[in-house]
């Protein structure tokens, strides 16, 4: 997904990475080592190794909270401002999934995290739909927060066909009630956006903050990575399983992971601030309100900070 960055130098400096993960997941694909500056370095990083790439984004996270509640947003009526209330609560959300990345990444958990990291990516595709079109920002929103009655009504429906006749229907048709919820299998049949293929089509999409290097090829490289490769952990498809193949011919013990096919921990990383950074701009920009000079430099310093890779040893 094309991100707002700060400057060209940030979309250029994180396009060596996910270009270099996009161009393959296994063992006998991944490119393990890449140029930069005419040097060579390794990509791949062992999670007792990056505490203090850990450490920098943890700083990173601090001073970006810290620089939003110096904003001294106050959220408007609900009702006439749906967005500054949804806005802000996917901001909040994607500063919680973010911790769990670190605390995940610490003890070496790094396939975990590789996984997990795909919410805040879809924290951020959901805030660049919303603030896609300032004309439709507030029907939008209200399809985000609405959707939650339809889906609960979906499955009223198939509840109350399991329970028809025992003590549990009433109990059913008496919560519902008291939300007023009505069973109803016909209105959650597509994504709350109405669209088909939602990440792939936001992610293509033209939004007010993109600039000149949001090709549709970089859109395409980074959605490679950060959908579509951290589906594949979501999911526990083959490349989420490699790293805990059993060795032929001996024993088999419960392994953790050995991180010899992908080791995702720095990717990771970079995808967390990257799209931590994206949300409060998406959300900012939903409110018509500037992102401070000191947001961007703390994001260009921070991702500068994970880059380039380290030499690998001899």
């Amino acid at each position: 997904m094309p991100l707002p960055y700060p400057t060209r130098m940030d979309r250029e400096r994180r396009t060596l990475v996910l270009s270099a993960v996009a161009a393959g997941k296994g063992r006998s694909i991944l490119p393990r080592k890449s140029g930069f500056n005419g040097e060579r370095y390794d990509l791949s990083m062992a999670a007792i190794d990056n505490q203090d790439e850990v450490n920098r984004v943890r700083s990173y996270m601090q001073a970006l909270h810290d620089e939003i509640s110096g904003l001294k947003v106050y959220p408007r009526i609900f009702a006439r401002y749906p967005f500054d209330h949804i806005g802000l609560a996917l901001v909040s959300k994607a500063f919680s999934i973010g911790n769990a990345l670190l605390v995940l990444l610490e003890p070496g958990f790094a396939d975990e995290a590789f996984g997990l990291s795909r919410s805040l990516v879809e924290c951020a595709l959901t805030l660049r739909f919303l603030t896609e079109d300032q004309d439709k920002l507030n029907q939008r929103t209200w399809d985000y927060a609405r959707f939650e009655v339809t889906d609960k009504q979906y499955w009223m429906h198939y509840a109350l066909q399991h329970a028809a006749g025992e003590p549990t229907e009433q109990k059913i048709r008496d919560y519902a009630k008291q939300f007023d919820l009505k069973a109803d299998a016909s209105g959650s049949r597509k994504h709350w956006s109405g669209k088909d293929g939602f990440a792939w089509k936001v992610n293509l999409d033209d939004h007010p903050l993109d600039n000149a290097t949001s090709t549709e090829l970089v859109k395409k490289s980074t959605y490679a990575v950060e959908y579509h490769g951290t589906s594949s952990y979501v999911h526990c498809y083959s490349p989420a399983v490699n790293n805990f193949l059993p060795s032929e011919m001996t024993p088999f013990k419960v392994r953790n992971s050995s991180g010899e096919w992908h080791n995702s921990s720095q990717v990771t990383l970079i995808i967390l601030i990257s799209y931590l950074h994206s949300c409060v701009a998406y959300a900012l920009f939903g409110m018509n309100l500037e992102r401070t000079q000191r947001m961007n430099d703390l994001f260009s310093d921070t991702l500068a900070s994970l880059l380039p890779y380290r030499k690998m040893r001899p």
